[in-house]
């Protein structure tokens, strides 16, 4: 019996690819994804990550449309659904407030990725990261006052023990919420936007309900949309709190956990 139409979102990191250096989108994985779109089910990337830093080799294995930014920009059938701006004063204001607390950003916008080129040089970890973006050939802005500077949200970095942390994070609680990740790590995203937020705009779109919605994440920025739907599945390898979240857990991603649960759910055969 044809399963009914469901819709599909998936985290990249950790999740769609590994997170050990090399990258690797496995075969399973992109087989699973395709043969679930052959089937007539929605399959969307779901992601922390703005538009511009998906890369080529993920979106050619075919996606129905894209969740990016933490819920900020929504994608769907080639078309932009949803683009959440923040004012570019605010913008700077937030930039310069990294700067007084030590909190090494990288600003993503869906056209181009910005930092402070006053902090560049204080982390060996941050030089690295830009290195990263620089040599993906990425659009980088390194000037707070530049023209183009405005972010849709953003990561930053701090150092252990910095005293400054707790007033970053009080001062950008009026209007961002701060996802502590794994190490010293915050990803910062506008109020009222998430993954989850990215979620309940397609399936009303759409016109699907909740029990035929599926989310895969491995991550603490995967909580919102693992709490928000009814199948929810953890990688493999995923920190403790998206395992407890989680209604089914996978294998890892190297070990075909992708295509293992979406077999199991009879999105494939």
């Amino acid at each position: 019996m044809k399963k009914e139409r469901c819709m599909l979102f998936f985290d990249i990191d950790g999740t769609l690819i590994t997170t050990d250096g090399r990258r690797t989108f496995p075969e399973s994985a992109k087989r699973a994804l395709r043969e679930a779109r052959e089937r007539g089910h929605l399959v969307y990337i779901n992601t922390g990550r703005v538009m511009e830093n998906v890369d080529d080799f993920i979106r050619e294995v075919g996606f129905d449309g894209y969740v990016c930014g933490c819920g900020t920009y929504i994608v769907s059938e080639g078309e932009v659904m949803l683009h959440h701006r923040i004012p570019q004063e605010r913008c700077r204001e937030i930039a310069y407030k990294c700067r007084e607390c030590h909190m090494m950003a990288i600003f993503e916008h869906t056209d181009h990725t910005g930092y402070d080129s006053a902090l560049a040089g204080e982390d060996a970890g941050y030089q690295e990261i830009l290195h990263y973006f620089k040599s993906m050939g990425r659009h980088m802005i390194d000037n707070i006052e530049d023209p183009e500077f405005c972010f849709d949200k953003f990561a930053c970095w701090y150092e252990e023990g910095n005293p400054k942390l707790q007033e970053f994070i009080d001062y950008m609680s009026e209007d961002f919420t701060c996802i502590q990740r794994e190490g010293n790590f915050l990803e910062v995203v506008p109020h009222g936007f998430s993954k989850a937020t990215g979620i309940r705009f397609l399936m009303e779109k759409y016109d699907i309900p909740l029990e035929r919605i599926y989310a895969f994440g491995d991550s603490n920025n995967d909580l919102d949309m693992l709490r928000y739907v009814q199948n929810s599945i953890a990688m493999g390898v995923c920190t403790e709190e998206v395992a407890e979240a989680a209604s089914y857990r996978t294998d890892t991603v190297e070990q075909d956990g992708i295509e293992k649960a979406m077999r199991h759910f009879g999105m494939i055969e």
